[in-house]
């Protein structure tokens, strides 16, 4: 039986955007050598540093990746899933193969498949948005201080204008350059934050 959510997400109901739900990336299953046939993996989520969910993945010599994991309805006992998700590939155009889900609902090609329901399906699926389609100029602005930030080492809720030291093995030139990104990303995010705040001021006096 497969490793248990740590998480009751995917018993909830729909998410109208794809923030904080689990999701399946097929990159990150190849790079860390999980399609490799007879591969048995088991990934893992965070939430705020703290773990959100695991899952079992054994990759068939037929080609398919099995999802092994379990789940719990609201007053209802955890419930193990084993599903089936074929994958398939198109060929790089420098050479290679990309690797592709292909979603268990629809069975179109899928970098990722996201837990709702406890079933990982597709975004189209599950008609989810991305959270970056209902951000304004100052959500967008803030989450990429914080991607920058991550990318350091900073750790989640702190404010987005400390900059992180530089991480343990990683050279001064590429800190630098993601450093200089960081700092460009805050002036604008503090230029949003404040425009946003102007028009508030404007609506209070109306």
């Amino acid at each position: 039986m497969g490793t248990m959510f740590s998480t009751r997400w995917g018993a909830e109901p729909v998410r109208q955007d794809t923030d904080g739900l689990l999701k399946l990336d097929v990159r990150w299953l190849s790079r860390a050598g999980a399609l490799k046939p007879g591969t048995v993996a088991r990934p893992s989520w965070t939430r705020r540093g703290a773990p959100s969910g695991t899952i079992t993945t054994i990759m068939q010599r037929d080609g398919t990746l099995i999802l092994d994991y379990r789940i719990q309805r609201p007053g209802e006992d955890w419930q193990p899933v084993r599903e089936r998700v074929d994958l398939d590939t198109t060929p790089c155009h420098y050479g290679g193969e990309r690797v592709w889900f292909r979603c268990p609902g629809c069975e179109s090609r899928r970098a990722v498949l996201f837990s709702v329901g406890g079933r990982f399906r597709c975004r189209q699926c599950h008609r989810l948005a991305y959270t970056s389609t209902r951000e304004d100029a100052t959500d967008r602005a803030i989450r990429r201080c914080a991607e920058l930030r991550a990318k350091l080492g900073g750790e989640p809720g702190q404010p987005i204008w400390e900059i992180p030291p530089k991480p343990s093995g990683m050279t001064w030139r590429r800190y630098g350059r993601i450093v200089t990104q960081l700092e460009a990303a805050i002036d604008r995010a503090l230029g949003a934050m404040s425009a946003r705040l102007t028009i508030m001021n404007a609506n209070d006096d109306r």
